[in-house]
């Protein structure tokens, strides 16, 4: 695809793949876009092609399929993606939400308008008790794509002891070397391969095109506070400073579904349904033989020959699991629910990353408009030097970032927003009701250990550092927030800003333990054909936003299942 900057060409493409764009419609926008004439028959062909396969297969649906994929979110993608490039692989994709189309979810700068829309689950925690009692935000992307069609399009690994520590919990083939090369495998790296680093592969990673200047003061101030650079925090040192790799090509979001999903939808084998929603899995004895859901004002079932794989996330997975009679059995029959398996985990071991929102400055010139992602510098670092691995995340907002308990602020402003990427604190999950549609309870518990408090503040103080540094001068009119405070005084403001960073895991934890829901190959125990493959298997959090791994999870589930076929 041609490199045209600032253009809108995936999100034509994607308008046709979905039946909402004409071929007329189509060539008269590419050509506006200068998109050459023959490249965008190609294109229009191909788009129009999917479109069609995917509405014969809607028409004639399948009584059964080998495979069955919940939720076409990070993980989802790339199962549907891997499984059906075997003609011989039947594979049907539910996804609650719709093909995602909006204009924003192609502009990466404009993420944070698609949270609260349509486009997003909009869940919700119960009071935190240990954040001034306020209730927060939980978003979650409801269309293809999911969570990776309304992010900020980071593409962060993880550190390597975060999966060295996956593996030591009895989940082999999950270590850091081990994880290195299929991440290697799944980039198309535009700084080149090397020792880390992947070329060739699905997924378009690069560093910001043209950083925001706000970006280069950020770095800037870090090392003029003590942080050094690190030259790819996806490479050989997280630590340090650094420019975010982002799924961005030619300024628009690349995510997965753009690389995975959506080239494979014009394959006869793989049938996509958008707007269905699961109600319930279904069960023969300990055998999961299929599924029932919503779709177009009918409900429906459908079997599932080989497996089932709920991919739906770290809120919605565990929430299918207990709705569906899979988890703990005393909150399952006090709710009706007949018991199909006791796993006292589900729903259980909830973690989330924090971000503290935010430090905020007044800037004394006009700013230009958010650049990249709108948050195109980070830095990793620890808050107590015997930690063997950073534990706090600032990230730079070209943007104000305020709870609506702190704000407003104005407008021609920024933030350094400081985050929490190793947790002490654990929360949970749990039904209100047997209906399918009644909201769970969803308690994150932030700021339920006081290692998390600490850390922060250590974090803020940070933050106002690099903030109050000579790279800042040219910018920086005042310190809106927090401002200069003692302790405690800090503390309360922490409680007051604390807020989500998108990241839940670790609902359907995968180990050996008595706890653990799923085995280091995500079957869940004690049951057949069903797995579970999403961020809710995170055995514990990683030290950074957790899309890449959650496609690293679909990935690596795509090869245990055709394995055990094969094999």
């Amino acid at each position: 695809m041609e490199r045209l900057s600032n253009s809108t060409l995936g999100l034509l493409v994607h308008q046709v793949r979905s039946g909402e764009l004409d071929r007329e419609g189509f060539l008269q926008a590419a050509k506006e876009a200068g998109v050459p004439a023959e490249r965008a028959q190609q294109l229009a062909g191909e788009a129009l092609a999917a479109w069609e396969n995917q509405r014969r297969l809607r028409e004639s649906p399948r009584e059964a399929y080998d495979f069955i994929v919940i939720g076409a979110g990070s993980a989802g993608c790339v199962l549907a993606a891997r499984l059906s490039e075997d003609p011989a692989n039947h594979v049907l994709v539910l996804e609650a939400g719709g093909s995602g189309t909006h204009p924003d979810v192609f502009i990466p700068s404009r993420w944070r308008f698609l949270l609260g829309t349509e486009l997003d689950w909009s869940y919700q925690t119960v009071p935190q008790r240990h954040a001034a009692n306020r209730v927060i935000p939980c978003p979650r992307g409801k269309m293809l794509g999911g969570c990776a069609s309304n992010n900020a399009s980071v593409w962060v690994r993880g550190h390597h002891q975060d999966f060295d520590s996956w593996a030591a919990r009895g989940n082999p083939g999950w270590d850091g070397e081990t994880v290195r090369r299929i991440f290697k495998e799944l980039e198309d790296y535009s700084g080149g391969e090397d020792e880390y680093r992947g070329v060739g592969g699905p997924l378009r990673i690069s560093r910001a095109a043209d950083p925001h200047p706000l970006a280069h003061a950020f770095i800037e101030g870090a090392q003029q506070a003590g942080v050094p650079m690190t030259r790819d925090y996806n490479g050989a040192r997280m630590e340090g400073a650094g420019f975010f790799d982002l799924c961005i090509a030619d300024g628009e979001r690349f995510n997965v579904a753009r690389g995975l999903l959506f080239p494979a939808m014009g394959r006869p084998n793989l049938t996509v349904l958008t707007h269905a929603e699961v109600t319930r899995l279904l069960f023969e004895g300990n055998r999961c033989t299929g599924v029932e859901f919503r779709h177009g004002g009918q409900v429906r079932r459908v079997r599932a020959t080989r497996e089932v794989v709920l991919s739906a996330g770290a809120i919605n997975s565990p929430k299918m699991l207990m709705q569906s009679g899979v988890g703990p059995a005393d909150e399952l029959q006090a709710l009706g629910i007949p018991v199909v398996r006791h796993l006292p985990g589900v729903g259980q071991d909830l973690q989330d990353h924090i971000l503290v929102a935010g430090i905020n400055y007044e800037s004394s010139v006009p700013l230009p408009q958010p650049r990249g992602n709108g948050a195109e510098a980070t830095l990793w670092w620890r808050s107590h030097a015997a930690l063997s691995r950073p534990d706090i995340q600032p990230v730079l907002h070209e943007f104000p970032l305020v709870t609506p308990e702190l704000g407003p602020v104005p407008d021609n402003g920024y933030a350094l927003v400081p985050g929490l990427v190793r947790p002490a604190s654990r929360g949970h999950l749990r039904l209100t009701s047997a209906d399918p549609s009644a909201r769970p309870i969803i308690d994150m518990n932030y700021l339920g250990h006081e290692a998390d408090v600490e850390a922060l503040r250590i974090a803020v103080e940070l933050c106002r550092e690099i903030g109050a540094s000579r790279a800042f001068d040219g910018f920086r009119k005042r310190e809106l927030m927090p401002g200069p405070r003692g302790r405690a005084a800090t503390v309360e403001w922490i409680r007051k800003a604390t807020t989500c960073f998108f990241h839940p895991t670790s609902t359907c934890r995968m180990g050996v333990d008595e706890r653990a829901v799923v085995d280091s190959r995500l079957r869940v125990h004690g049951l057949e054909g069903l797995r579970v493959a999403d961020a809710s298997i995170m055995p514990e959090i990683t030290s950074g936003p957790t899309n890449a791994p959650a496609i690293l999870i679909g990935e690596q589930a795509s090869r245990f299942m055709l394995a055990t076929r094969h094999g």
